[in-house]
């Protein structure tokens, strides 16, 4: 009994420490070197060495974590998509740089920070909050397209310094907030945001400082206004704004602006309205609008420039402070240069007399 107790601990043993070996079944025409059947347990996994370029695929992975994330830990580009996986959890990947985890159902998302992730490819998933992804720094283009997002907070984006492209199209959003109330929002890099094939009804660019925009897309949307003057997107080449009930006024004020900024629908940056879809009026052979569309709101255009108001007393103040520093030097200088002339003065004056002795 004891013999047979003996050789059940250690077939236990030797069954708890065996390692799976996982090789390329094949090499993907991008490089990739293929990796299938995925099982558990995933914490005794080997995956080819030397390998930077892998994708997992013929696996289902509910939940892809450190666990998983850990035999990986020298992959720099990974594919995971159609996984069926929900959770995503970034955490033991220091050396990826490229995660696509597009066409899963990833419903939770969440990430250490350090990782020097540039790109992560989220789209054709579950999610409705991404707040989380706020950890990645690093990254580059950020793709949340095909997702269930309703609201959003722009400000998750902030300490993404090196953003150039983020994609929210085809969501749910109603709502999309800067953050805290009159705090200007810097994104000093994104070049490309894709907003359109949402249900928004508003949108205040007013706190936006986005230096580098070339490309944004509105489409798509429901629209009637913006709570913009387009003077804080100073590098904008291409506006979407076809399929909104723009508010007709409103909206040839803009293409007057855009004009003059040379945003205009001959090389189809703004896009068009088809026939069937324009059950208003249709400005310039382009775009849709209704005279009866919502009026923007004169509180909230109030609100939406008194951040703007802000930040110009803000600059006035510092403009002011380093004006009195300049007046101060100023006059240190004046007393000093006044201190040199009385003694200049003085030193003739003994000079003179010194030659009158000596006459």
């Amino acid at each position: 009994m004891m013999f047979k107790l003996l050789i059940l601990v250690v077939f236990l043993c030797v069954s708890l420490s065996t390692t799976y070996g996982y090789e390329c079944s094949e090499r993907a025409s991008d490089g990739y070197c293929v990796v299938v059947n995925v099982t558990e347990p995933y914490e005794h996994a080997t995956y080819p060495q030397n390998e930077t370029l892998i994708w997992i695929r013929n696996s289902t992975i509910p939940v892809f974590n450190r666990t998983l994330f850990a035999p990986l830990v020298e992959v720099e580009y990974l594919m995971i998509h159609r996984l069926q996986i929900e959770q995503l959890h970034l955490d033991g990947c220091e050396s990826l740089q490229v995660l696509f985890a597009s066409y899963n159902a990833i419903d939770r998302v969440s990430a250490v920070e350090g990782l020097p992730l540039r790109q992560l490819h989220l789209y054709h998933n579950q999610l409705t909050d991404v707040s989380a992804l706020r950890t990645l720094a690093d990254i580059e283009q950020l793709y949340l397209h095909d997702n269930l997002l309703e609201s959003l907070r722009l400000d998750t984006f902030v300490l993404m310094r090196e953003l150039k492209i983020l994609t929210l199209q085809r969501n749910r959003l109603r709502t999309i907030v800067t953050g805290t109330a009159n705090k200007l929002l810097v994104l000093p890099r994104i070049e490309q945001l894709f907003l359109q094939f949402n249900q928004l009804p508003h949108l205040d660019t007013g706190l936006w400082r986005m230096e580098r925009l070339r490309v944004l897309d509105l489409s798509h949307n429901q629209l009637a206004y913006l709570l913009t003057f387009l003077e804080e997107l100073p590098a904008l080449r291409t506006l979407g704004l076809h399929h909104n009930p723009w508010h007709c006024s409103w909206l040839y004020g803009m293409l007057e602006r855009l004009e003059a900024r040379e945003l205009d629908g001959d090389d189809g940056s703004i896009g068009f309205d088809e026939e069937a879809s324009c059950p208003g009026f249709r400005l310039d052979d382009r775009i849709c609008c209704n005279e009866n569309a919502t009026t923007p709101d004169p509180v909230l255009l109030l609100v939406s420039r008194s951040g703007i108001v802000d930040e110009l007393r803000q600059q006035i103040r510092g403009a002011t402070r380093r004006i009195e520093t300049l007046e101060e030097a100023q006059r240190k200088q004046t007393h000093q240069f006044g201190e040199l002339a009385e003694r200049f003065a003085t030193i003739e004056q003994l000079c003179g007399q010194r030659a009158k002795e000596a006459n």
